[in-house]
């Protein structure tokens, strides 16, 4: 009886191993098609998806003022910071509904990352350089970024994730690189498809959300360029998904500038462009099922990149810089910063 026992536990024990081994060494990637010939016109429905929207309106004045064009936003916990073209980095109270604190930064810094209670700017130009800020904007530390043309990046736990926008030596698209930025691995080595960004696109890429952390030190990365989807745990970095349409001919592909917005649970949330200056939002189920997409916003009371989205935890943040000609001079004449969270349901 016993050796029966001992028999059926080393048979489990097997099975379960060949599962995690099978999924382990699964190398598949999953084809995310979102079909654009015939497009919908309804507005995404984010009350079907995501619990009702706490919103919370900013009034913004003349004594910390912020432009409606933002390079960056990082929103954690009660705060959120707002780089703006003006190069001006804008400490926002949630709670408080107003700015509490502003510095003008340095000539180039364009992209923001939060780690750990310090915030964290690229700066880009001849040199980039990594600047460190406290939670009041004092400026902590800088990293000169050698050997690259970084173009976005993240703060993780033992250093830096960058994306190399250009060729230089033998390195790949990603860098993944310790704390001093004196050792790094390099990912996506050229000739995978490996080619430098143009203008547009280094300038499209600072409005992108490029990197989303998530939990157990993994990083979501997507190239929009190829509208491809990596997974970095921590050691790897795996191509999971790549983002197709339903057009078959490459000049007639309308779809452009694909971004991921939101990802948690398997569920992916992807705005992206047409190239009629349109644009949508396609919504897919963890078992990669496209269950809704339609446009972010109503495209005749608004224009291209009226909204700004990023993911902070599990919730969805929509940002919209309202002016104060939209909304007329009562009650407020200031500016106004509008933050909606959402969640899932």
């Amino acid at each position: 009886m016993i050796h029966k026992k001992r028999t059926l536990v080393i048979l489990f024990l097997g099975l379960v191993l060949s599962a995690l081994i099978g999924c382990e060494s699964d190398n598949s990637v999953v084809e995310y098609t979102i079909p654009v010939v015939n497009r919908c016109n309804e507005l995404f429905p984010f009350d079907d998806y995501f619990k009702k929207p706490k919103r919370v309106n900013v009034n913004i004045d003349d004594e910390f003022p912020v432009s409606a064009m933002m390079r960056d936003v990082v929103v954690t916990g009660k705060y959120a910071f707002i780089l703006d073209v003006n190069r001006k980095l804008s400490k926002i109270d949630l709670r408080k509904r107003k700015v509490v604190n502003q510095i003008t930064t340095k000539k180039s810094q364009v992209v923001l990352s939060y780690y750990d209670k310090h915030l964290y700017v690229l700066g880009m130009g001849s040199n980039c350089i990594v600047y460190e800020y406290d939670m009041d904007l004092n400026q902590t530390d800088s990293i000169m970024v050698k050997n690259m043309d970084a173009s976005s990046f993240c703060r993780i736990k033992d250093g830096y994730i960058f994306l190399n926008g250009r060729q230089t030596g033998n390195r790949g698209r990603y860098i993944v690189t310790n704390k001093r930025l004196t050792k790094g691995v390099s990912f996506v080595k050229v000739g995978e498809r490996f080619k430098p960004y143009n203008k547009y696109e280094a300038t499209f890429i600072l409005s992108s959300e490029v990197f989303i952390p998530g939990s157990y030190g993994r990083v979501l990365c997507f190239d929009f360029e190829n509208n491809n989807g990596y997974r970095y745990d921590g050691g790897k970095l795996k191509r999971t998904f790549h983002v197709g349409t339903d057009v078959t001919d490459p000049d007639a592909v309308p779809l452009k500038n694909t971004q991921v917005i939101y990802a948690s649970d398997g569920k992916i949330l992807f705005h992206y462009y047409n190239d009629d200056a349109t644009d949508g939002i396609a919504y897919f189920d963890k078992h990669h099922n496209l269950v809704a997409q339609g446009p972010a916003y109503d495209a005749n009371e608004g224009g291209l990149f009226m909204y700004t989205y990023r993911q902070a935890g599990r919730k969805l943040v929509r940002i919209h810089m309202v002016m104060p000609e939209e909304r007329g001079e009562y009650p407020y004449l200031s500016t106004q910063a509008q933050f909606d969270f959402f969640k899932l349901k």
